[in-house]
């Protein structure tokens, strides 16, 4: 295979007309002084015709090489497409601290605060030494940041629990977000945090609801390296019996009587089946009474398409924004008062891509 690629590597190189390798080797930046690997690549696929295929054979070239670092996507050996977090700048960290304990002063209130690891860092061990040497240490970042607010804001490690069933399917292997099952770890570790009784897993039916689909990570060459993944709800007698709300910018209200979604092919984004997707306000009220009738705000990102459904079972009243898609509008309605508990639920990878913490001082 690797005679094969470098003969066609060749061919193609050579079939191009004069003016093409002029283009190429008239640059003012001689053509072989310190160039990178990927600088050649770019370089040729910008001058070549078929760049799309000139593309993929490079980076088959490079896969056959040893090479399993392509864009932000590192190949495990499992199957898994992990997405490489990058370290969040500065400004970042301070922004998200200090709008969080902003809000917790103004409201007079003690939130929670949950960072959720990514897959790249939990399933590390799929990571060869070479390509992995550089992963940004999420753990630290996670530490860091709760430090900053030890007895301010109370904290949720998740971290010890998730690694300690990496062996299990809790992350998808083509999409940026953790299974239903990493879920699950990740609610009881929520209970005990909250305070709140974790249901049983034996008490939750499980219903695999579709298969063999690959997510947003799976590029056309990714694909072929890389393990299909499925969708499973986790169904209970609290969270059957639920009304959720998708609350939209312009007013309009969206209502559903099922958590779930059970027909994938209304869906591109097939973890979407799970609450019909993420809108900027989702309101879940139970009808019947579960007990101590409690409510909670939840300000997070899609890694809820995770957990939220089992926190669904200890909560009478779930209020679920997500800041970086509602306006100040729809914003301004929510009362911090109103609500038992607040949490702040973020997927690393979201964190150090940014949230528009700004927003929480359109809260009410």
């Amino acid at each position: 295979m690797k005679k094969l690629a470098a003969f066609l590597i060749v061919a193609m190189v050579l079939t191009m007309s004069t003016a093409m390798l002029k283009n190429i080797f008239s640059a003012e930046k001689p053509f072989l002084e310190e160039l990178s690997f990927e600088e050649i690549e770019h370089t040729l696929s910008e001058n070549v015709p078929f760049r799309e295929e000139f593309s993929g054979l490079m980076d088959t070239i490079r896969y056959f090489s040893g090479v399993r670092h392509f864009e932000d996507i590192y190949i495990g050996s499992e199957g898994s497409l992990l997405l490489d977090i990058k370290k969040p700048t500065s400004r970042i960290f301070s922004s998200a601290k200090n709008y969080i304990l902003g809000f917790s002063e103004k409201n007079q209130i003690r939130p929670y605060v949950m960072l959720i690891p990514s897959a790249s860092v939990i399933l590390q061990q799929e990571i060869d030494n070479f390509s992995g040497k550089d992963i940004y240490n999420q753990r630290n970042m996670i530490n860091n940041m709760y430090s900053e607010f030890e007895g301010k804001v109370r904290t949720t490690d998740i971290y010890q629990t998730l690694y300690d069933h990496r062996g299990e399917y809790i992350f998808y292997h083509t999409e940026n977000l953790p299974t239903s099952l990493g879920g699950y770890y990740i609610y009881g570790e929520l209970c005990n945090r909250l305070g709140i009784e974790q249901n049983k897993m034996d008490s939750f039916s499980a219903i695999y609801a579709a298969h063999g689909f690959y997510g947003s990570l799976a590029t056309d060459f990714l694909k072929q390296y890389s393990s299909p993944d499925f969708i499973s709800f986790y169904e209970h007698e609290k969270n059957k019996n639920v009304i959720l709300e998708h609350r939209k910018n312009d007013g309009s209200v969206r209502i559903s009587e099922s958590l779930f979604v059970f027909n994938e092919n209304n869906f591109t984004d097939k973890t979407d089946m799970i609450f019909g997707g993420i809108s900027p306000v989702m309101e879940i009220t139970s009808p019947e009474s579960i007990g101590e009738r409690k409510s909670i705000l939840i300000f997070g990102d899609e890694s809820a398409k995770s957990w939220l459904p089992f926190l669904v079972t200890n909560f009478e009243r779930i209020t679920f924004v997500e800041l970086n898609l509602a306006e100040e509008k729809l914003l301004s309605r929510i009362s911090v008062s109103d609500y038992d508990h607040v949490l702040f639920a973020y997927s690393t990878s979201a964190f150090v891509s940014g949230i528009d913490f700004e927003k929480l001082e359109f809260i009410g």
